[in-house]
């Protein structure tokens, strides 16, 4: 009977994983959607991920957008491609290694990207807004555990 209990508890705890998976995954793509629908007019979702993490830090290398706007090599290069086409980025060499580009905002670039943010803040307000403060609070709070632990396990994983 006992191996019988644990592996209902096991079976259990498995699709309430599962379901957290899903759940995560509907939230996420709800809100990428919505927040779609509302850049359309200005930016595509993945040009406006592109400037807002060079107005966070200017002057990235390609390899460091690509981890973090987490995009393969070959699309951020077409992505910084179409943008530069546009002027709102500017490729330059970096003085320490040649080798090595960097992305910067164009004047154009950080006037587009200033004018986006305030409102795309106000609209993520308003999709979380079914949340209280408190649980925005700990929602952030438990997503940032999770996030820590899921790194903790790949540096785990990387070192082996």
């Amino acid at each position: 009977m006992h191996a019988d209990g644990a592996s209902g508890q096991s079976a259990a705890r498995s699709t309430q994983d599962v379901s957290l998976w899903v759940r995560l995954l509907e939230a996420h793509n709800l809100m990428l959607g919505d927040i779609r629908k509302r850049l359309a007019e200005s930016a595509t979702m993945p040009r406006f991920d592109l400037l807002a993490n060079l107005e966070r830090e200017d002057g990235q290398t390609l390899a460091s957008l690509s981890r973090r706007m987490l995009v393969t090599a070959g699309n951020l290069t077409g992505l910084v491609d179409r943008a530069e086409r546009d002027g709102v980025v500017q490729r330059r060499a970096d003085p320490r290694d040649r080798r090595l580009s960097r992305v910067f905002l164009t004047g154009k670039g950080r006037a587009l990207v200033t004018s986006l943010l305030p409102g795309h803040a106000d609209h993520i307000g308003d999709l979380v807004a079914g949340l209280d403060t408190a649980e925005r609070r700990e929602l952030r709070r438990l997503l940032g555990k999770l996030r820590d632990s899921l790194v903790a396990r790949i540096k785990q994983e990387d070192a082996s």
